[in-house]
């Protein structure tokens, strides 16, 4: 079996991490707007449940975003090929 790199996983990381926030910021969003009581949440969802399922989210949602934006980054900079090595003369 070929030994993968450590891209490979980097780049699994950031693609399942992205899903997961995909579907999590959305109802982030909701939950707050249900909170505030802005654009009718309020009306579907009861803002004292929202306020229970938005405080329980903040934490993946915190674990999910350095998750994806750290390995993100570091295959950004190999991409960009910082930092330089440059010749000594």
């Amino acid at each position: 079996m070929a030994r993968r790199s450590v891209g490979f996983y980097l780049v699994k990381v950031v693609r399942v991490s992205g899903w997961f926030l995909f579907l999590l910021v959305p109802v982030y969003i909701v939950t707050g707007y249900a909170v505030c009581g802005k654009l009718g949440m309020s009306e579907r969802i009861d803002p004292a449940d929202a306020l229970a399922v938005h405080r329980v989210l903040d934490v993946p949602l915190i674990v999910l975003f350095l998750a994806h934006s750290a390995p993100a980054t570091v295959l950004a900079l190999r991409r960009w090929k910082w930092p330089r090595r440059t010749k000594r003369q």
